[in-house]
């Protein structure tokens, strides 16, 4: 069959209709507010993970620095990571290297108003990478879309901005977080670097998210719809209860390490072979959990219970307290 003249010009316009309303999605204005871009196809620091022996983070009015050791480990001011935090810095240096830019800003394309819009001037967060025998590649990252889904980067040596999904610069914030974080608390990162918590038990999912705000909300309930759109708005009173709940499991202390790689009989005498209670732990742009913590059964004085500890496949006991926050954000999502 063959279409018509008619019919081939309305695809044609669906087609450019369907490729503007991308570009509005992804940067908030009409094309003709929009310079003149091109397109690459890999990232924007072509290293890799193996020859990078130091990085430095500048953001927040403090700077981390993390260095290779002897055995090629990394060291936060001079003391081994933990091997979660390794592979977050793994990951960050991969997604730089492999992850191409949705638009790439040529010199003369901005302005310096634009720089400063785009919260580049000066960037609100600052990556060094050095590798072997090379001179550091310094990188800006500013602000995001209105969208929320993209954020302008910069390579300080060269004039080009470029526009990286914002998964890119989140998984650094993640990565530097993580680093410092003292080891014997319960969650691996804090929870101000947390979007989304789900808690399973006795087989029933209940799912806390942050609005566009950062305020907490149960995902079906105390939240309303805002005209125009599926965006989010937490209740401002449930909010704060919410919070604390979270404030308390991220101040939450291990009492006791038990055993690394668990076997499968001190899980199941322990209550862990099919735990009651799961909670998981979402980055803001994480496809999968950054923590996932597994509650079993009180120990013997009653003073303490066993968990364990996905991220590094740990078995620990915690106080008993671990489930009063618990129960109370069960409470605050009410019956299933």
């Amino acid at each position: 069959m063959r279409l018509s003249a008619g019919s081939g010009l309305g695809l044609a316009a669906a087609g450019l209709m369907a490729g503007l309303i991308g570009v509005v999605a992804l940067t908030g204005r009409w094309p003709v507010d929009a310079p003149r871009t091109h397109l690459e196809r890999h990232g924007i620091v072509p290293v890799e993970v193996e020859r990078v022996v130091r990085v430095d983070l500048d953001g927040g009015g403090s700077r981390t620095v993390l260095v290779r050791g002897r055995d090629r480990d990394w060291l936060v001011n001079g003391a081994p990571v933990r091997s979660i935090v390794a592979e977050h810095i793994a990951t960050a240096i991969r997604l730089l290297a492999v992850t191409p830019p949705r638009r790439v800003f040529a010199a003369g394309e901005y302005t310096r108003w634009q720089l400063v819009e785009y919260g580049l001037d000066p960037p609100g967060f600052l990556v060094s990478l050095a590798a072997a025998a090379k001179n550091p590649v310094r990188l800006g990252f500013g602000a995001t879309t209105p969208a929320q889904n993209a954020q302008f980067v910069s390579i300080l040596s060269g004039p080009e901005i470029y526009l990286l999904p914002r998964d890119v610069g989140t998984e650094w914030q993640l990565a530097r977080d993580m680093a410092l974080r003292p080891a014997n608390l319960l969650l691996p990162v804090s929870i101000a670097q947390i979007w989304a918590v789900e808690i399973v038990r006795g087989g029933v999912l209940h799912r806390f998210e942050r609005d566009p705000e950062g305020l907490w909300f149960h995902h079906t309930g105390q939240h309303v719809h805002l005209p125009g759109g599926f965006v989010h708005k937490a209740d401002p009173k449930l909010a704060p209860l919410i919070a604390a709940q979270f404030d308390a499991l991220d101040r939450l202390a291990i009492a006791a390490a038990v055993a690394r790689h668990p076997a499968a009989a001190a899980l199941a005498a322990d209550g862990l072979a099919h735990p009651p209670t799961i909670m998981l732990f979402y980055g803001r742009d994480a496809a999968g959990p950054v923590a996932r913590v597994e509650l079993g059964n009180a120990a013997a004085d009653g003073l303490l219970r066993y968990a364990r500890l996905q991220q590094g496949d740990r078995l620990v006991t915690l106080p008993a307290e671990v489930e009063k926050p618990v129960a109370a954000l069960l409470e605050i999502a009410g019956p299933s």
